[in-house]
């Protein structure tokens, strides 16, 4: 098949660890993508990425500052991923549908389920792809624990536990990420969360929960090694209850201050047994535990004849890994080439994109149940913030600067 021809829009930090996915996506699958464009309102940064692109697929693309003049300017460009802030991302993505392209976008897939509801209907209305680009359920440690689930190793799952810290007052990554009128760290941090819960657990329908703003100034490094001072005013703490629909429960926490320890956890529990989940991307062996018995990595995956990664991903890790080791760098890497594989597949082939619009929709619905609940001090269905009948935070976030 012919490389899918292929505009980057956005080559801040996620912009270039994209380029590298595309990179290692080419290793394994020559012929996949040919990046022909990369579009930056700032210059300099796209220069970067498009200097970086051409050592990695072996031709710079056309660097650009407007993604109009982009789409004119170059012919027959088949899709776009668009790595911006998410404030910008349904105009960005909207346009493009509309020009007839199909779209890989960040997650969150937009700053509120309204502006999220639009990407999916205009997807949907001109028979465009629209992917999110969560990469996590691409981790072959997960896929692991759903084939676990799947094969009924722990029986029926029952109840999920989930807590994350990050520590301290450190700025993650960039400061725009602590505002209220990007969304947030629950919007942009925690949202990883709600993709492997539902991938694990199925539909979450209602949610009551509390959130805090406990770090209200933070400094630090940015992404580049730039010193940076943020104002914060979104909260970076939360604690939930899950209702799932196949009446199963959960427990979810995230504290993104933390002076102290560091926990990530990750437990699925059912009426036969138990899986410890190892932290995404860490490559450590997933433990089952039923009654006494205890089995993990290659153990483990012996009991589970249906556990196989795709033909891309076995590439990546190998066929039926029970762990993996590499540098964090390498495995950032890896995922994201499978991420843009799933996206180039379904352009390719009209199938749907491991994590698409609907699903990303899904996941910034959760995270303002999450937020609306805390906010109004009652129990929230995922219909009502789908539906849009609750959205007093969300209006919050879209009159915050």
């Amino acid at each position: 098949m012919e490389p899918v021809d292929l505009l980057l829009v956005g080559c801040g930090m996620m912009g270039a660890r994209h380029v590298r996915g595309l990179g290692e996506l080419e290793r394994v699958a020559p012929g996949s993508v040919c990046l022909r464009a990369v579009c930056d309102r700032r210059e300099d940064l796209a220069a970067k990425v498009a200097d970086e692109a051409e050592g990695l697929l072996g031709t710079r693309p056309l660097v650009f500052t407007d993604i109009d003049d982009a789409v004119r300017e170059v012919p027959d460009l088949r899709a776009a991923d668009v790595v911006t802030d998410p404030r910008s991302h349904d105009p960005l993505v909207v346009g493009l549908l509309e020009a007839g392209m199909d779209v890989l976008c960040e997650k969150p897939l937009a700053l509120t389920v309204e502006r999220a509801t639009l990407m999916v209907d205009v997807a949907n209305q001109h028979g465009r792809v629209l992917a999110t680009a969560e990469n996590n359920r691409h981790d072959p440690m997960n896929r692991l624990v759903r084939a676990c689930i799947d094969g009924g190793v722990i029986g029926r799952p029952n109840f999920a536990f989930q807590t994350n810290t990050i520590p301290a007052d450190r700025i993650i990554a960039t400061a725009w990420r602590h505002r209220l009128a990007m969304g947030g760290l629950l919007l942009d941090v925690a949202i990883h969360g709600s993709y492997i819960l539902e991938y694990f657990m199925g539909p979450i329908e209602a949610v009551v929960a509390q959130t805090e703003l406990i770090r209200k100034h933070r400094s630090g490094p940015g992404y580049d090694g730039e010193h940076l001072e943020v104002e914060v005013d979104a909260e970076d703490c939360f604690a939930a209850l899950l209702e799932f629909g196949s009446g199963a429960q959960g427990n979810w926490s995230g504290h993104f201050a933390s002076p102290g320890h560091n926990l990530n956890q990750r437990l699925i529990f059912g009426d036969e047994g138990s899986i410890a989940c190892p932290s995404d991307r860490s490559g450590s062996p997933v433990e089952m535990k039923r009654g006494s018995e205890t089995l993990s990595g290659d153990d483990l995956v012996a009991e589970v004849p249906g556990y196989a990664l795709s033909d891309l991903e076995s590439a990546l890790f190998g066929e039926r890994p029970g762990s993996y080791s590499f540098e964090p760098v390498v495995t950032d890497r890896k995922l994201i080439a499978a991420e843009a594989h799933s996206f180039v597949a379904a352009v390719r082939t009209g199938a749907d994109p491991e994590s698409e619009g609907a699903t990303g929709l899904r996941a910034v619905a959760i995270m303002y149940a999450i937020l609306e609940s805390a906010l109004a001090g009652r129990v929230v269905t995922l219909e009502e913030i789908l539906g849009g009948s609750l959205c007093n935070y969300q209006e919050m976030v879209e009159m915050a600067e």
